[in-house]
C-alpha cells in the first residue's frame, strides 16, 4: 500500500486492519517511514490553538491550518473571524473543509511516533476510580473515556485512539462515570449540543427536531461561556470572602471594644456602689454611734436619777424613824417640844413632773435612710449625666416624610418641624400617609445599630414621642401601645405625662422638659428618653419586639380639636457638658 503527501512518500511492508468496538484500526509498521519520523518536527504537527496534534486539520483562507473544532469554537467566542496567527480578519466567516491530505500526513505521524502510554502499563482501578471496560482480568484504571465508542480506557487499550487515523476524530475526555448518561434516550446519540434556551444537552437529532428554533450550541462552546461565568462567580466569591473576612475583623474589633467597655463598665459599677455602700455603711455608723450616745446619755440620765431617789428615801425613811419615835413619848411637854422639828419634812423634789418615758429611736433610722436616699439621688443624677453623654454620640441626622402626615399637619420644607394647621387642607394621596391620626414618621428607617435625636417641645401642651412599626396601619385610628408597634411618651393637657403602655404609665418629673431626647438600641430592644436641659433619664421601654424596620414618631397635637400653633422641631444634637 502506498500514500502520497505533497512532503513525503510513505510505504508500508506490511498492513493489516483490526476491528475493535466497531473501530477500524490501521497498523503501519515500516522501518523506512521509522527512521523519517526520527527527522521530523513535532511541531509541525501542532495546532497552535490546542498546542495538541492536529485533529481534522482545515486551513483558512491565509493559509494556516488548526483543527477544525478550535478554530470554528474560536470564532464562537468571537465577534470577528479572525486567524488567531497572522491576525487577518474575515469579513465573512470561511467555511471549512477537513484537509484529508495534511489529516493523512500527522494520522502517519502519530502511528510513527511511540506512545508514552504505552510505557505506562497504569495501576488497578481503586474504588472510585474509573476502571478500564476492556481489560478482562484486571481492572486497570481508565484515562479516558470516549464519547463516540460510549467507553472508558485504561493507556494500553487507549493506544489506537492515539494512533489509527480512523478513531483520531473520536472525542476523548476525562474518565466519566456511568456513559450512558451520556447517551439521548430519546435518539441513542451521544449529547454533543446544549441548548440554551431550555439549558439542557441534546443531541444532534433533537437539535434539528425539537429544538430547531432554540439557540444551541456546542458542549464546548457552553462550557467555555460556563467558565466565563464560572470565573466571575468565582470573583463574586472571593469579593464575598474578603467581605466576610472583613466583617470578621470588626467583629473581633467590636468583641475588643466590649471586652474593654464592659471591664471599663465593671470598674465603674465597683467605684459606684463601692461608694454607695461606704455612704450607707457611713450612715448607718453615724446612726449606731448617735443611737449609743443618746442611749449612754439617758442611761446616765436614769442613774442620777435613780440615785436621788434613793437619797430621799433615805432621808424619808429616817423621817419616819422619828416620827415612830415620837409617838412613843408620853410627856405632853416633851412631844410638844420635838413635834416642830419631827414634823418638817425633809426637802424633796416633785417627781411627777420628770419624764421617765422610754426613748424611740425610730426617727434616727428614717433620718438616716433620707440623707443615705439623697447620696443615691445625687450618684444616680451623675449617671444620668454620663449616660445622656455617650447616648448622644449616636445622633443621626432626623427628617420628617411630608408625605406621611396627614392633612391636619403642616411639615416645614426641611423637614425639621411639624406643627398643627389651622384648618384641615387638601393634600396628594399616599399609602404612606396617616389618614385618621396626626401622626409623621422620618424618612429614615432603623434596622440596626443606636441612634438618638432630639425634639423640642418648648409651649407644647399635647405632643407624642418615640418611634412606631413599619408595619404600622396608616387609614384607621391606633391607640399608641407597644401592642400596636408603638413605643411612644406623650404629654397632655399642659400637665400629664406618660408612657404610652397598654395601660398608660404615669410619670412624675420634677422638672417639664423643653427638650427630649429619644435614643434607641435596636439589639438590645430598647427605646429611652430623656430630659435634655435638666440632664435625666424620663423612661425606658425594654425587650420591644421589633420586627423589621422601625421609625421616629411625631405628633404635635395629639387630638385635632387641640388647637396648637407651636411645632415640634428636630434640633442639632450638642453635647451635654
Amino acid at each position: 500500500m502506498e500514500r502520497v503527501s505533497p512532503k513525503f512518500r510513505f510505504k508500508s511492508e506490511n498492513s493489516s486492519i483490526i476491528s475493535r468496538n466497531h473501530c477500524v484500526l490501521f497498523y503501519f509498521t515500516s522501518p523506512v517511514i521509522l527512521d523519517m519520523a526520527d527527522t521530523l518536527d513535532v511541531h509541525q504537527f501542532n495546532c497552535s490553538i490546542c498546542l495538541d496534534l492536529f485533529t481534522d486539520p482545515a486551513s483558512i483562507p491565509c493559509g494556516h491550518n488548526f483543527c477544525k473544532i478550535c478554530i470554528e469554537s474560536y470564532w464562537d467566542t468571537s465577534e470577528l473571524s479572525r486567524c488567531p496567527l497572522c491576525k487577518e480578519t474575515f469579513y465573512k466567516r470561511p467555511e471549512l473543509r477537513i484537509n484529508y491530505s495534511f489529516r493523512e500526513v500527522v494520522n502517519h505521524f502519530k502511528s510513527l511516533t511511540p506512545s508514552p502510554l504505552v510505557k505506562r502499563k497504569g495501576g488497578e482501578a481503586r474504588a472510585g476510580e474509573v476502571p478500564c471496560d476492556i481489560c478482562t482480568d484486571v481492572k486497570l484504571k481508565a484515562t479516558k473515556s470516549c464519547l463516540v465508542c460510549m467507553a472508558s480506557y485504561c493507556e494500553i487499550h487507549l493506544e489506537p485512539h492515539n494512533t489509527a487515523a480512523a478513531l483520531s476524530r473520536h472525542k476523548l475526555t476525562e474518565p466519566i462515570r456511568n456513559l450512558e448518561d451520556r447517551i439521548c434516550k430519546k435518539h441513542e446519540k451521544v449529547l454533543e449540543l446544549f441548548c440554551k434556551t431550555e439549558e439542557k444537552f441534546i443531541c444532534q437529532i433533537c437539535a434539528e427536531t425539537d429544538h430547531s428554533r432554540h439557540q444551541v450550541v456546542t458542549a464546548e462552546v457552553a462550557a467555555q461561556q460556563k467558565m466565563i461565568q464560572i470565573k466571575r462567580r468565582g470573583r463574586e466569591v472571593e469579593l464575598m470572602i474578603q467581605d466576610r473576612q472583613k466583617r470578621i475583623e470588626e467583629i473581633n474589633h467590636s468583641m475588643k471594644q466590649t471586652n474593654e467597655n464592659a471591664r471599663r463598665q465593671m470598674e465603674a459599677s465597683v467605684k459606684v456602689f463601692t461608694s454607695v455602700m461606704d455612704s450607707i455603711q457611713k450612715t448607718h455608723e453615724d446612726l449606731i454611734a448617735e443611737i449609743e450616745e443618746r442611749h449612754d446619755t439617758e442611761q446616765k440620765r436614769f442613774e442620777e436619777l435613780i440615785t436621788e431617789l434613793r437619797k430621799e428615801i433615805d432621808e424619808l425613811e429616817k423621817k419616819n424613824v422619828e416620827l415612830q419615835q415620837l409617838s412613843h413619848i408620853e410627856d405632853h411637854i416633851s412631844l410638844l417640844q420635838s413635834f416642830s422639828e419631827a414634823h418638817t419634812l425633809p426637802p424633796t423634789q416633785n417627781w411627777p413632773s420628770i419624764p421617765v418615758n422610754e426613748v424611740d429611736f425610730l426617727d434616727y433610722i428614717r433620718t438616716s435612710l433620707i440623707s443615705a436616699k439623697e447620696f443615691i439621688k445625687t450618684e444616680i443624677k451623675r449617671q444620668e449625666v454620663t449616660e445622656l453623654q455617650k447616648v448622644q454620640k449616636f445622633a443621626v441626622d432626623v427628617t420628617i416624610d411630608t408625605d406621611t402626615a396627614g392633612p391636619w399637619l403642616l411639615v416645614s420644607e426641611d423637614g425639621k418641624e411639624v406643627k398643627q394647621s389651622p384648618k384641615k387642607h387638601k393634600i396628594p394621596s399616599s399609602i404612606a400617609r396617616f389618614t385618621e391620626d396626626t401622626f409623621a414618621v422620618a424618612t429614615q428607617a432603623l434596622s440596626t445599630g443606636r441612634h438618638y435625636w432630639e425634639v423640642e417641645v418648648k409651649g407644647k401642651s399635647n405632643w407624642l414621642l418615640g418611634v412606631a412599626s413599619g408595619s404600622l396601619k396608616r387609614n384607621e385610628r391606633i391607640i399608641p401601645c407597644p401592642e400596636n408597634g408603638l413605643w411612644t411618651l406623650s404629654h397632655q393637657d399642659g400637665g400629664k405625662y406618660c408612657a404610652l403602655t397598654k395601660n398608660p404609665f404615669p410619670l412624675m418629673l420634677p422638672l417639664p422638659p423643653q427638650r427630649v431626647g429619644v435614643f434607641v438600641d435596636y439589639e438590645e430592644r430598647q427605646v429611652s428618653f430623656f430630659n435634655v436641659l435638666a440632664k435625666t433619664h424620663i423612661f425606658t421601654f425594654t425587650k420591644c419586639n421589633f420586627t423589621g424596620k422601625i421609625y421616629p414618631i411625631f405628633d404635635p397635637c395629639l387630638a385635632a380639636e387641640k388647637k396648637e400653633v407651636a411645632p415640634l422641631k428636630i434640633m442639632i444634637v450638642k453635647i451635654t457638658k
